[in-house]
This record gives C-alpha cells, structure tokens and sequence, in this order.
C-alpha cells in the first residue's frame, strides 16, 4: 500500500508560507508522489464523540504546493475519511493551548497506534512549552513558575538585574515582558491580571543581545537543522513573527548534546519533533505543538532540510 499522509492544521487562511513547515513538506511528499490530505479544524466539530469524529474527519487532498504562489495549495474536493486510512499524521494547529485546541486533540489520542503522529496528545497540551525545560535543570536557564501574584514578586525581586516574564500558554514571544528586578509592584499587578493564572519568570540571559536565540530542529533522533533568530534593532525578542531576522550558526557540542537528552526523554511520549531555543549555551523553551523555522533552516543553510524530514518520518512508520 502507497503511504497517506494528513495535514491538520489551521484554516488555510490563517497558515503563512513564509513560515510554515506544513507547506514546506507537503511539496516534497508531493515530489515523491506520496498522497497528502488537508484537514481544517474549523471545518470539524470538537464536541462529537470520538469514535464519529475520527471516522468523520473533512478532508481535502492536496494537489499541488508552491509557497511562493497564491494560493499556496491547489485542493481537491471536499471528503469524509476516516483516521485509519493515514500512516502519517502531522498535527499542525497552532497554539494557544486553550480549551477549543485541547477539545480537538484529544480525539486524536484514540487514533490507531499504526498511526504516526507527530506530535501525539495528550503530550502536546498536557505539558507546557515554557516549563518543560525544567525537566533538564543541568541545561535550561532557571525557571520560576509563579501561580500567584505574590509568588511573581518573589520570583522577579529574587533575579540579578532583569528578569523575563512569559504567560504560559502562549506563543511566538507574545506576552513576554522584561523587566528590573526592583519593577514597581504596580507594573507586576498589571501582568498578572492579564495572564494569570501560571507566569513564568526566567533570569534575563545577556547573550540574546549579543548572539541572538538559537532554534535547533529535531525528529526523533535525527537533528533537522537550526537557524538563529536575531532581534530587531530596538527589540530583545528574537521570534521570527515578531520582526526578528534568521542568520546561520553552527550548534556547540553542548547544545547537540542537550538535544539528544531532550528527544530521548520526549519521543517515547510522542512528542518526536522537537524545536528547542537556545539563548547562549541555555536551554530556554522546547516547541511541541506546532514547531516551525524549517523554511528558514532551508533559506540560512542552502539545504532541504523538509526532504531530511520526510526520510525520516518515512523510517519512523517503517516504510
């Protein structure tokens, strides 16, 4: 049997070429002549039960991909296929992690084990971006997640100079906020009225003026590639959606050496393509929901890094 693989994602017109890796890799299984379907979330009801939701789901096949054209995916007509038909399965809704977001993964934890999913729930919403590098203290950045305001003003007072603060659920750097460690307790009780419940609060890591932030890509075993995002002049957030430009830097030992631990770890919990952000030599976040920077691993090393990718997913289904 011919593999089938299933794009779930966003509706078409949220995804943004530029960036996405759904996209990018749709057009080399199409290369290979791999069949590859596109299914719209919005398209989908989250409150069916599962067995009718997985046997149900609104596909449309993917006939021809070109990002630099509009639109980016020539699609067939609309069908209900039913889960087992896939070998592949790349979850690619973006975050937030909030309750429409959960509501639709979770159906997906009833797939076929047959089924690869990359990532698999209930990793991709059970754990948090932003915190699951405490799991690996020799190689993250010290971490603080605050679940009261009081606990905020601790954790920001206890820092040497600056401090980060994320929200916990959201993504590509909105939210965070830098801040001196003696802030006015106004400014605190500010943020944490707008992202409570869970803040996180990360010491303020200089290197990100100096050497950008570093996105290492892996699945499974095998490292992608990485691209480092340098910030805008003017600004210390170093995510490519928030105005930062994508440079080439080779990974340190170190930083290789902490990937293999971090994919060891996360893999056997389906969680297989990891993007992991690197201020200096630190661990500060690890990607799970829906990683990206592939394009730009392409563009900064002159490689194809998305035909790594499908080699790769094509070993791990065991074909």
């Amino acid at each position: 049997m011919e593999p089938r693989y299933l794009i779930v994602a966003d509706p078409i017109s949220a995804l943004n070429p530029v960036f996405d890796l759904g996209v990018c890799v749709s057009r080399e299984l199409l290369e290979r002549e791999i069949a590859v379907d596109y299914l719209d979330l919005v398209e989908h009801d989250a409150d069916l039960e599962t067995e009718v939701y997985l046997a149900g789901l609104p596909v449309r096949r993917i006939i021809s991909a070109d990002a630099s054209r509009e639109p980016f995916w020539e699609l067939g007509d609309g069908r209900v296929a039913d889960v087992g038909q896939y070998d592949v399965i790349l979850q690619r809704k973006d975050p937030p992690v909030d309750e429409l977001f959960v509501k639709h993964h979770r159906h997906f934890i009833a797939a076929p084990e047959s089924v690869l999913q990359i990532n698999r729930p209930p990793a991709t919403y059970e754990l948090s971006e932003h915190t699951i590098g405490m799991r690996y203290p020799e190689f993250s950045a010290p971490t603080i997640v605050c679940s009261s305001f009081d606990q905020l003003v601790a954790a920001v007072r206890a820092q040497d100079g600056e401090a980060v603060c994320k929200p916990k659920n959201t993504y590509c750097g909105i939210g965070v906020s830098f801040v001196p460690s003696d802030v006015d307790p106004a400014v605190l009780r500010a943020y944490w009225d707008q992202w409570a419940p869970e803040v996180i609060v990360q010491a303020y890591l200089p290197a990100i003026e100096d050497s950008g932030d570093l996105r290492i890509l892996t699945l499974g075993d095998q490292v992608l590639g990485s691209v480092l995002r340098i910030p805008a002049v003017g600004s210390r957030l170093a995510n490519l959606h928030q105005g930062a430009t994508a440079a080439r830097l080779e990974p340190t030992a170190r930083q290789l050496e902490c990937c293999a631990q971090v994919a060891a770890d996360l893999n056997p919990l389906g969680l297989h393509l990891l993007g992991l952000d690197f201020i200096g030599e630190h661990l500060t976040e690890v990607n799970f929901t829906s990683p990206t920077t592939l394009v730009q691993i392409n563009q900064v090393n002159g490689i194809r890094a998305d035909r790594v990718m499908v080699d790769q997913l094509e070993r791990m289904r065991g074909g």
